[in-house]
């Protein structure tokens, strides 16, 4: 079983998180897809703050900017996620692509981190993400209604 974890920590900020955990045909984990829907206050400060530059990019282009300048910070925090066998950390590789929008005006920040090595799946296998810096809770997405998706997995493993 996959099993997923937040930290704990006095909010200043809040982040609505959906994950997909892609599995190779080795059954092994490899990446995984998260979605990240900033609060409605944050959002509305990035949009202003996009809005308020100078030149004649267009709001996509501006979101693409905003969404290349989010990967390069994520990099230098070990992208908020940290993947666990057991109590051993596994390491990542990066993020493979990304996406920036506005979903419902708000931004949404849309990733694939990779795993250095493929893991094969298992009970100890679990993951948090976490922002023990600057204090982001992530809040699974209770405004979908699978927050947490296996891709590729069997039919016997479930996430929880």
């Amino acid at each position: 079983m996959l099993v997923a974890a937040s930290a704990m920590a006095h909010p200043h900020g809040w982040i609505d998180y959906r994950v997909t955990v892609m599995v190779d045909d080795q059954q092994r984990v490899t990446a995984l897809e998260q979605s990240w829907k900033m609060d409605p206050f944050q959002s509305l400060t990035m949009v202003e703050g996009l809005e308020g530059v100078a030149g004649d990019e267009s709001m996509a282009q501006r979101l693409d900017a905003l969404g290349h300048e989010i990967a390069v910070n994520l990099a230098t925090q070990h992208y908020l996620t940290h993947v666990y066998d057991g109590e051993q950390e596994i390491p990542l590789r990066g993020i493979e692509d990304y996406t920036t929008r506005l979903n419902d005006n708000r931004v949404e920040f849309s990733f694939i981190v990779t795993l250095a090595e493929p893991q094969p799946l298992s009970d100890a296998l679990r993951w948090k993400v976490y922002d023990d810096t600057y204090f982001i809770e992530f809040l699974y997405d209770d405004q979908t209604e699978r927050p947490i998706e296996l891709v590729n997995a069997p039919r016997s493993v479930m996430a929880r």
